[in-house]
């Protein structure tokens, strides 16, 4: 029988299956560096998007944020127009009170009582005057209360001086009126 040594035979297959293993390996490694650098590129690329989408609501905000402080500006002048406007309208409704008020002193104001001073504070009338006696003090503030300017007349007092009696009279101007 014929004897054949197979050994080499053996050892350039096994080799062949090492270089094909290896080429394998190596194929298979820089395959998947390969995918792993598309991935890192395609991650980055997402990111500088999700960076350039950042920035442009960012500049958005911003521009919001320019146009709201123009708002509360054009609010804030709106707010002062209205308070001026509604303080013009008060002063127009209240131009006439004066005059109204003192046609109405007028008019209850009798022959024998005299005012000497008289104050208006924060909705406050106080007058100061002389009257022949105490009776034409009580028919002066009949008189005042029969007015609707006049709310909680109160005498504070009364006194005997030389030219008669001095009387002191606190009034509030009624709230419809100012």
């Amino acid at each position: 029988m014929l004897r054949l040594n197979l050994l080499p035979w053996r050892e350039r297959q096994r080799l062949a299956a090492l270089r094909r293993f290896q080429l394998a390996l190596i194929g298979s490694l820089l395959l998947a560096l390969a995918g792993v650098i598309m991935l890192d590129q395609l991650a980055r690329q997402r990111g500088q998007q999700q960076l350039a989408a950042i920035a442009e609501r960012q500049a958005d905000v911003a521009r919001l944020d320019i146009q709201l402080q123009q708002l509360k500006a054009v609010q804030g002048n709106h707010a002062d127009v209205m308070a001026q406007s509604a303080a013009l309208q008060a002063l127009r409704n209240g131009q006439d009170l004066l005059p109204r008020m003192f046609a109405e002193l007028e008019q209850a104001l009798g022959a024998s009582l005299q005012l000497t001073e008289m104050s208006i504070q924060e909705g406050q009338l106080q007058l100061l005057g002389l009257a022949a006696s105490p009776a034409v003090v009580a028919q002066f503030i009949r008189d005042l209360q029969q007015s609707r300017r006049f709310d909680a007349l109160e005498l504070k007092h009364i006194r005997a001086v030389a030219d008669g009696d001095e009387f002191l009279l606190l009034a509030r101007l009624s709230a419809l009126e100012l």
